[in-house]
């Protein structure tokens, strides 16, 4: 059957949390090294980091967590469209033209919008209202990530042609527990691949910025300035920089003249969620710092808390571990998410293998909403959630290598045997 259409799974006027991933085009290793050329691209990893805190500094759209691996990336966003409207028409033109300067400040390095630019920008309404959506939109921002990490990896290999093997896939997820979940399957990723043998050391990640920003930490800002220049500057600016330097300077004058330092997490949203603040998606509070979108909390647990969670989870495995050796800290986190120690864990180790059909991951009355909001006649892959979101604990039988309820009574569901990093 035909894919469901983005603004369908992501619809562009409501707060959606989303994970989303792409791969290098055939499974390439072309963000490490390649055993088909002996190649290290190692260091393509930090363009994707880089960009990935440019445009958190630009998009109504918050950074939950991020992993760039050696061929493919993982994030997990919550998307903001109630804070675009709340963004003048200038600011919104400032934001766009920063992130996308056009050919003439492409050219002569001026990262900083001209007024004529903006002018300019604010006088076409229909143009004005499409970057007002784009804004706040997954797709955008996919594709202001990825097509320029494409074409300096094409450029610098002097070839053309594909760098990823399409768009990105995306699923939304509908519940505390589906964020929970995926948030820390996407910090795990690097250790389950071998990439790395602990958090702390899992580079060019979210868990790894966040442990060292608990730390004190600090990294000069990536944000790009959003402020406006006179077009006489402008043309200063063109004036003194000599042409031999131009291209050397092109990526250095789209941040911010002067670096401030920041703690390194800071253009991440806010782990924990501040008591007085709504849990509500809706309810989001637009960053005064100007390095993320907004400066709203999304789970419920510390730091120390959700770092002991990954541990366990990560240790978690057939036959070892039950709910009666689960800490009681983790049982406490999973009884108010209506789940057990067991799910959260089969789920956290093995959550793109499991939910790896259909577009939404969340419990059975999540599903149940979604299916009436987009007038479906069935949920797909309810029975995977039905089964992973409960308190009912899931065992897995090493004779059929398959997931079943560890209830006598319950019948066995299939599902594909637990992956690594994917």
């Amino acid at each position: 059957m035909p894919r469901d259409l983005r603004d369908k799974v992501f619809p562009p006027d409501e707060n959606c949390f989303a994970h989303l991933y792409n791969r290098c085009i055939d499974g390439a290793y072309l963000c490490g090294n390649d055993p088909r050329t002996g190649k290290d691209y190692s260091y393509r990893r930090k363009w994707i980091a880089d960009r990935l805190e440019q445009l958190a500094s630009i998009y109504l759209i918050n950074i939950l967590a991020h992993n760039v691996l050696d061929n493919h990336l993982h994030l997990v966003v919550l998307t903001l469209p109630d804070e675009v409207e709340k963004l003048s028409d200038r600011d919104i033109a400032i934001r766009w033209l920063s992130l996308h300067p056009g050919r003439e400040l492409d050219e002569f390095i001026c990262a900083d919008p001209t007024e004529s630019q903006i002018s300019e920008l604010l006088a076409d309404t229909e143009q004005l209202g499409k970057v007002r959506a784009r804004l706040s939109s997954p797709s955008s921002f996919m594709k202001d990530l990825c097509e320029p990490i494409s074409k300096r990896a094409n450029k610098e290999d002097g070839r053309s042609g594909h760098f990823w093997e399409g768009r990105f896939k995306g699923k939304r997820l509908l519940d505390m527990l589906a964020i929970l979940v995926c948030v820390a399957y996407v910090d795990l990723n690097q250790l389950r691949a071998g990439m790395a043998k602990t958090l702390g050391e899992s580079n060019y990640s979210s868990i790894q910025a966040r442990i060292l920003a608990s730390q004190n930490q600090m990294a000069p800002s990536l944000a790009l300035s959003k402020v406006s220049i006179s077009n006489e500057e402008a043309a200063m600016r063109i004036r003194k920089v000599p042409r031999v330097e131009i291209r050397r300077r092109i990526e250095a004058a789209r941040v911010i003249a002067q670096r401030r330092m920041v703690l390194k997490d800071a253009w991440l949203a806010k782990l924990t969620i501040d008591p007085e603040q709504s849990v509500h998606p809706n309810d989001s509070h637009l960053s005064k710092g100007g390095l993320r979108a907004s400066d709203k909390g999304f789970l419920e647990v510390t730091l120390e808390q959700y770092i002991k969670i990954l541990h366990e989870a990560l240790q978690f495995r057939p036959g070892r571990a039950s709910l009666e050796t689960a800490s009681q800290e983790f049982r406490e986190v999973a009884k108010s998410l209506g789940s057990t120690p067991e799910n959260i864990s089969w789920m956290i180790q093995d959550f793109q293998n499991i939910f790896r059909h259909g577009y939404f991951v969340g419990s059975p009355e999540t599903l149940r909403k979604e299916t009436q909001r987009n007038e479906r006649k069935r949920t797909l892959h309810s029975v995977k959630c039905r089964l992973f979101f409960s308190e009912n604990p899931i065992v897995y039988d090493e004779q059929t290598k398959r997931y079943r309820k560890a209830i006598s009574e319950s019948k066995s569901v299939k599902t594909q045997e637990p992956s690594t990093a994917s």
